[in-house]
């Protein structure tokens, strides 16, 4: 391990939690550089399991920060100053239908927007009781904050694949210009929704780019993608 216990509070603790993987890296707060990473798949997708992950002898340090990327696969993007005049349920059941999981939120200042999405209770209580200062973003929350603290003036589309389903945004001129989720079975229903998508934004596909994030260098569909 390249971290000492005595130096923690220097870094960051960052976890990602998914249905079928539990990633967790340090990070140096000075230098944003990664100085341990580890990716571990519970048995099961509830507390339990999850917990049963955490033997890791870094979870039992005090590090400067704690973050966690958590969350269900419902949520929903909105300008914050409808966010701030309406309730966050009343806006949830404008597009998904009842009943709703533990809803809560993340303000995305760069951007204008509020993301509300659902945390079960269990996935919560998990991370707050073993990390009290933790700080808990979707996943949806994250990929964009990631997307736009780079170069987003030209125009590009930006996948985010999980286990059934994936994120779709596109953005042009620091903007976004698209966001939706997607499940899919197979590859060839990720490649439909996304002509589809282009198809109706009228972008011809040899004239974007494409960043695909959360899956490994090797990804077996790599040249697939490439082709189209």
């Amino acid at each position: 391990m390249s971290i000492r216990k005595e130096d923690a509070y220097q870094h960051a603790l960052c976890m990602d939690l998914q249905s079928d993987r539990l990633q967790y890296a340090v990070i140096n707060q000075d230098s944003k550089k990664i100085v341990y990473y580890n990716s571990v798949n519970p048995e099961s997708y509830d507390r339990d399991a999850i917990k049963a992950l955490m033997t890791d002898e870094i979870f039992g340090y005090e590090f400067g920060a704690y973050i966690a990327s958590a969350g269900g696969k419902r949520n929903t993007l909105v300008p914050v100053d409808i966010f701030n005049y309406s309730k966050a349920d009343e806006i949830f059941k404008l597009n998904y239908p009842a009943p709703f999981d533990s809803l809560h939120y993340n303000r995305l200042h760069e951007l204008g927007m509020v993301n509300i999405y659902e945390l079960p209770v269990w996935i919560k209580s998990l991370f707050v009781i073993k990390f009290p200062r933790v700080r808990i973003i979707h996943p949806a929350t994250v990929l964009l904050k990631g997307v736009f603290d780079d170069d987003a003036w030209r125009q590009r589309i930006h996948l985010y694949v999980e286990k059934d389903s994936f994120y779709l945004l596109i953005t042009a001129k620091n903007k976004l210009e698209y966001f939706n989720r997607f499940d899919h079975t197979n590859f060839a229903d990720m490649i439909y929704h996304i002509l589809f998508v282009l198809e109706q934004k009228e972008i011809p596909t040899d004239k974007v780019e494409a960043s695909v994030y959360g899956v490994d260098s090797n990804w077996e569909h790599k040249e697939q993608f490439q082709s189209y």
